[in-house]
């Protein structure tokens, strides 16, 4: 297991297949969420993308896929370089093989949006069909030839080919030089991403700066300058924004006590738990609970 992984695997990133098929005549897609990663596959014809991040209409065709990041700016997607039909009018959702566009569209939901990690990505990313690579490429085809012929269990097959997609999408943002600084750029550097893999697989250990240059054959002082210059807090800051974001997807499982998600972050007791939790999230672990499932 690597850094990345452990990352994936201690915060549950899985995608929820959203849309899986055709639309047709004056159609837009308002997917804004300040909580989730969204992404949009163009599996036939084409539309554009309105942002005001973007200089002009970008036209997205076959293969291309965009992705909105939670920092993003509000946008739309469009069946035209000149129109966004708002309001009620949002074109006709139809079959595959009737629609004149063809989209999967996908989310992953973030415990916590706003934390650095996510901030060190770029709010809005285009990834075209041509620039790809081999791997991403070949998922893009096999979701769409997925979609395509809508045999039983399309839809699962194709949420659990999209699981994939988010390790992809880091893989094509540090290949393509869109990231530069943060987590995921500093997991290129060998010994930083062997600590930032111990943090991720093991957050419940209560790890010391000692234990951790151990492990990875690094100094103090270079673990600390390294942490400092490319992901902008120290080790132990990271391990507990780290912990903060395991504690928040928990806290959504409301068979597991309190107690146990703090045991399982590395905290002695619910209290200081809490009170960690507290300084992160603004509010207690009960009040973040009840929001996450109002029918508690």
């Amino acid at each position: 297991m690597d850094a990345l992984t452990a990352l994936a695997n201690g915060l549950n990133l899985r995608a929820k297949l959203a849309y899986a098929g055709g639309v047709c005549g004056q159609w837009t897609m308002d997917h804004n969420s300040d909580r989730s990663i969204w992404f949009h596959l163009v599996g036939k014809g084409h539309g554009w993308v309105h942002s005001p991040a973007i200089d002009g209409p970008l036209e997205l065709v076959e293969g291309d896929v965009m992705v909105f990041l939670p920092h993003a700016a509000q946008h739309y997607l469009s069946y035209s370089p000149d129109h966004v039909p708002l309001g009620d009018v949002s074109g006709d959702l139809t079959t595959w093989a009737a629609g004149e566009t063809g989209f999967i569209c996908g989310e992953i939901e973030l415990n916590a949006p706003q934390s650095p990690l996510w901030h060190a990505l770029p709010a809005e990313i285009v990834i075209r069909k041509k620039d790809a690579g081999d791997s991403l490429a070949r998922l893009i085809e096999l979701v769409i030839a997925e979609s395509e012929h809508a045999r039983f269990g399309s839809g699962a097959v194709i949420e659990r080919l999209c699981d994939g997609f988010f390790i992809l999408l880091v893989r094509h943002c540090i290949e393509a030089e869109l990231v530069r600084d943060g987590v995921f750029a500093a997991m290129q550097d060998r010994r930083i991403a062997t600590v930032l893999e111990l943090i991720h697989r093991e957050p419940w250990h209560r790890w010391s700066i000692a234990e951790l240059c151990g492990r990875a054959g690094i100094s103090k002082t270079v673990l600390a300058e390294k942490f400092a210059s490319r992901i902008g807090m120290s080790p132990i800051e990271y391990l507990t924004d780290w912990r903060m974001q395991i504690a928040a997807r928990w806290l959504k499982e409301t068979a597991v006590t309190l107690d146990h998600v703090a045991e399982r972050c590395g905290y002695d007791t619910a209290s200081s738990f809490s009170k960690a939790f507290k300084r992160a999230f603004g509010v207690s672990p009960a009040t973040y609970r009840r929001r996450s499932d109002p029918g508690l």
